[in-house]
């Protein structure tokens, strides 16, 4: 959003609470003995206090404090309640539940039931919650006004790939995700292994994570790149997000899908959360509900190119239409025009 608040006359000042390479660092320890982890989770909860502190004291003199995700201790929110300038908080993912979630080791439990206690207070700051879907949604209007916005996706970035030139060596099953999100891939191993006695030409590529083994399919894996990814999403052919339907799952924000389609892919998609509003069954992708129907989708789209073509086309005109960051920039900064004093105060 902000190249667009700048061209629009808002003037940002923006904390980090952690640097990019301190997140990929800690993907590093997912699977590392808990104390060996409490540096990382000690530095990281000090850079969360010390930047709660900044932002106190930078939002005295400001219009609008907007805050992503952070979900500050307790003092810093003391402090923030105490201040006149309007709080829209943002967040992604249902994590005020830790009910089906299985904690890797006690520290990661400490941090999710943490970060459960501690969103409501947050939200409670808040003139203004932005969440991605209608689960989400209804968890927060207990506390205060919000407004959804799924996405965005910059279309700029993800552009539109004509595939039908492609040589027909290979049909690519492709997933693009994290270490934590790769657990769903394990609820299509069978589907998978059945379409490939079917099709010898199919390919899985996994970007994010290490790819499962399924006997009988060729599987390849990367590690993701922002640098790469727009190249590796134009060498899918269809797009897949397996997930289980719980609470953690309906809180997701269908991102992967939104990557999918703005690159015109066709996608198959387990109809939880907010994928049954981003992909309209039958038109730009298909729900898959079993293990059958996972291998009757994929097999239709990989049978037919023409198909997939055109699945792919609708789905970018849904992308650009409902989803694009050129349409929601606007949403958003009518958000803070909103909640900002002097702005009300106008005629």
């Amino acid at each position: 959003y902000l190249p667009y608040l700048l061209q629009c006359g808002v003037e940002s000042s923006v904390i980090t609470v952690l640097p990019d390479r301190a997140i990929a660092g800690s993907q590093i320890v997912v699977t590392d003995n808990p104390l060996g982890k409490l540096p990382y989770y000690a530095w990281a909860t000090w850079r969360t206090l010390s930047s709660g502190l900044l932002a106190w004291w930078r939002s005295r003199p400001a219009d609008v404090l907007f805050i992503q995700k952070v979900i500050f201790p307790g003092p810093v929110r003391w402090l923030l309640s105490r201040c006149r300038c309007p709080v829209v908080y943002d967040f992604d993912d249902a994590i005020f539940t830790t009910e089906v979630r299985e904690a890797r080791s006690w520290l990661a439990a400490w941090k999710e039931r943490r970060n459960a206690r501690g969103l409501p207070g947050m939200l409670k700051l808040a003139a203004v919650a932005v969440v991605e879907n209608e689960y989400t949604a209804d968890f927060a209007r207990s506390y205060c006004e919000v407004v959804t916005i799924t996405g965005p996706i910059d279309t700029e970035l993800y552009r539109i790939c004509d595939r039908t030139r492609r040589k027909p060596e290979a049909v690519v099953l492709g997933w693009i995700g994290s270490a934590t999100s790769r657990q769903y891939l394990e609820l299509i191993r069978g589907p998978l292994h059945q379409l490939s006695k079917r099709f010898p030409n199919l390919r899985l590529r996994v970007v994010g994570a290490e790819s499962p083994h399924v006997e009988g399919l060729q599987v390849e894996s990367k590690d993701w790149s922002l640098e790469e990814e727009e190249e590796d999403l134009r060498g899918f052919d269809i797009g897949l997000m397996p997930i289980a339907d719980d609470p953690w799952t309906r809180g997701k924000g269908g991102y992967k899908l939104l990557q999918y389609m703005a690159t015109g892919l066709p996608v198959v998609t387990s109809p939880v959360g907010v994928n049954r509003q981003i992909v309209r069954d039958g038109e730009s992708g298909f729900w898959a509900r079993s293990p059958g129907e996972w291998e009757g989708r994929l097999a239709t789209l990989i049978e037919n190119p023409g198909l997939r073509h055109e699945m792919g086309r609708r789905g970018r005109a849904t992308v650009e239409k409902e989803y694009a960051l050129a349409v929601q920039q606007k949403r958003f900064l009518g958000i803070l025009k909103g909640v900002c004093p002097s702005q009300r105060a106008s005629p």
